[in-house]
């Protein structure tokens, strides 16, 4: 009698060990296919120009850091539409202060480069909007971390770091205008 009940709870103890294998295993496999739809999203938004950059980190040009609201500062590139919306901190060549960046205009001269061995886009352009212009550097990696550079001929070179959010298409609704970001 004891070895049949033995027997039983090892084929029992056996059977339970092999399905939350199986389980852990399908766990993986849908945390890599989640992986894979996001990298996907990430690189079909940065190839037709329609996404946000959160930014959660400046970086002083003499080392350190200050951490930013991603809800408040943001980089939006929507065609050839651009919004820049940041905190400043660094030195400034103009009469009077500058503590935020904040600009609706047109991205010109966009050029992106496609990195595959290494997993990322590099982005150059110009923003501008009448005479004021700013020069943006981009890199966008796979998995959506950004490292973001803004300069202008009045602030010195600014590094920030982010995510990535894709803008989703929406219907087009005739009440509403085409040209809102």
């Amino acid at each position: 009698m004891k070895k049949l009940l033995f027997a039983i709870t090892a084929i029992i103890v056996m059977s339970s060990c092999v399905t939350t294998k199986e389980a852990k295993l399908s766990r993986a496999d849908l945390r890599n296919e989640k992986k894979i739809a996001e990298q996907s999203l990430i690189k079909e938004a940065v190839e037709s120009r329609r996404f946000i950059i959160k930014l959660n980190k400046l970086y002083y040009s003499h080392g350190g850091f200050a951490d930013l609201l991603p809800r408040s500062n943001y980089i939006i590139i929507d065609g050839n539409k651009a919004v820049i919306s940041t905190a400043y901190l660094g030195r400034q060549y103009d009469f009077r202060g500058i503590a935020a960046i904040d600009m609706l205009g047109k991205s010109l001269n966009y050029e992106m480069t496609n990195n595959l061995l290494k997993g990322k886009y590099e982005i150059k352009m110009k923003v501008k909007n009448g005479t004021t212009s700013f020069d943006v550097f981009l890199t966008i990696g796979k998995n959506g971390n950004c490292s973001a550079s803004v300069s202008n001929l009045k602030i010195d070179n600014i590094r920030y770091s982010g995510y990535v959010v894709p803008i989703k298409d929406k219907q087009n609704n005739p009440s509403e205008s085409s040209d809102r970001i």
